[in-house]
Parts: C-alpha cells; structure tokens; sequence
C-alpha cells in the first residue's frame, strides 16, 4: 500500500523517478516507500509537502496572470 506521501506526488504528477531526482534519495528507497515497504521519515514528508505547495502556489499565480483581479471584485478603472 503505497503510503500517503507518494500518494500526493502522483497526483501532483511526479513520478518515483522525479522524487528521487528532484529530493536526492536513492530510487530503491522511494521504491520501498511506494510499495508501503518502508515509511519515510518526517523531515522528508515535510520537505515534499511543502514542495508541493509551493508549486500549487506557483501555478495558482501563473494561473491568476493576465485576469483583471481588479474587475472580478467590482473596482473600477
């Protein structure tokens, strides 16, 4: 059972690949960590969390570029 850590990194859209590559761990022990062999400890859940929003974050600013914030909430030029 892959463990809840993974679980948000796939539907983040990274691989085992990219969180291997991206966070400097061996590829065996993010294998393990998918297959719930081995639990990751705290300090790396936390490290990829906050990776995680800060992309959620970023996509939620390029995402909001180009819309006239000001409009949707009623100023006026």
């Amino acid at each position: 059972m892959m463990n809840r850590m993974m679980a948000e990194c796939r539907a983040a859209g990274l691989s085992a690949s990219d969180v291997s590559s991206r966070f400097k761990i061996p590829a065996g022990v993010v294998s393990r960590w998918e297959r719930g062999e081995l639990r990751p400890p705290a300090w790396v859940e936390s490290m990829v969390r906050n990776f995680l929003a800060d992309e959620r974050r970023k996509n939620y600013i390029k995402s909001r570029r180009g819309q006239n914030i000001g409009a949707q909430r009623g100023w006026k030029r």
